[in-house]
């Protein structure tokens, strides 16, 4: 009985790594080599084609002999249209005792599975997370350690507390980085909590990783930076999306939200630290919306009042008067500073063709 346990076990991989595709035909090689050079080995890849319409399937069906079995690639019938999407039906074929998602387009470091797996093991982790991550750009092959989370940093693998107020404290004043990519998940701590992404077009990250932190038992910070992040102007996320596209996330996403917290007993029992994580995340959203609504739609109040109101909000008001009345705030106020920021702009402009003409005279 115990040898057949062992064939079991020995069958199921450490780790799925799942890489959600969609045309990416120049860059999901060297994603996938960088796998190849894991000093890690113990894993199963899970590809899932959103649809491309270039040659990026051809490109990881001539990678995967490489593999030696170890890679599979799904395709989708139709395109989803949602980056989580993909993950969401990785994730329903994944084995591995731990998940890590890896974007198509961007690649791991030599020995990113293995100082994420040895810390997971070692620390009993349902997540292990990265604070650092490494920017690559593109045109000149040059890498930068970023983060765009605030010290303080760890030194070494940290449990963090269990105390979910605090959690939530170091999440909306940004101490910790809520991307999936950068971070280890125990496989069996997400489909016993039914962790999955939304079906949104943007921030469905994090979503996914604030229900992360109020679910989890023991998460593990880490120093190591695993991940490189390719700097695309074509990408998905640096697509400019319209201050619609942005709204429907933005109200699909706090639906989302309200399921968790309605399920977490903490923020029913303390709404104060449940209010604090809706104005930050409500307020940010908004800003990101407010800034396209002026800088790419060019339309007048009453038009985006019109819109919205159709669109989006209730047409009674009172339904949804703080999100409606914050974000027409918001946006006239990003109206104003931009005004102001012209006409200093002009100023300067009529100061350096003074300064100019005074040299040409001389």
């Amino acid at each position: 009985m115990a040898k057949k346990s062992d064939k079991k076990s020995a069958a199921v991989p450490a780790i799925s790594v799942i890489i959600a595709m969609y045309n990416t035909e120049k860059y999901v090689e060297r994603c996938l080599e960088s796998l190849l050079t894991q000093t890690f080995q113990d894993f199963e890849v899970i590809v899932v084609d959103d649809c491309s319409t270039d040659n990026s399937v051809a490109v990881v069906n001539n990678v995967a002999p490489k593999f030696d079995g170890k890679l599979k690639l799904i395709r989708l019938k139709k395109n989803s249209g949602y980056p989580g999407f993909p993950r969401n039906t990785a994730m329903a074929s994944a084995k591995g005792k731990y998940i890590i998602f890896l974007d198509s387009d961007d690649f791991f470091t030599d020995k990113a599975l293995e100082e994420f797996y040895t810390a997971a093991e070692e620390n009993d982790a349902d997540i292990v997370h990265g604070e650092k991550y490494y920017e690559y750009t593109e045109e000149d092959g040059q890498s930068k350690l970023k983060t765009f989370q605030k010290p303080p940093y760890v030194a070494k693998p940290t449990l963090e507390t269990e105390d979910i107020g605090e959690r939530i404290a170091k999440f909306v004043n940004w101490k910790t980085l809520w991307w999936a990519c950068n971070k280890l998940f125990r496989r069996d701590f997400l489909v016993k909590n039914n962790i999955q992404f939304p079906h949104i077009t943007a921030w469905e990250d994090l979503v996914f990783s604030f229900t992360c932190i109020l679910r989890a038992k023991n998460y593990v910070r880490v120093p190591y930076a695993i991940y490189y992040y390719r700097i695309r102007n074509d990408s998905l996320s640096h697509r400019g999306r319209d201050c619609y596209e942005m709204t429907s996330n933005l109200i699909g996403s706090m639906k989302a939200m309200d399921k968790v917290i309605e399920k977490t007993e903490f923020l029913v029992q303390n709404p104060d630290y449940k209010y604090l994580f809706i104005d930050w995340y409500v307020q940010g959203r908004l800003r990101t919306i407010c800034q396209a609504v002026f800088d790419f739609d060019k339309l007048s109040p009453a038009q985006i009042n019109d819109i919205f109101r159709k669109k989006y909000f209730s047409t009674n008001l009172q339904d949804q008067v703080a999100l409606y009345s914050y974000f027409f705030t918001r946006a006239a106020l990003n109206k104003r500073l931009l005004e102001v920021k012209n006409k200093e702009i002009s100023e300067l402009k009529k100061q350096i063709e003074e300064l100019q003409s005074k040299v040409g005279n001389n």
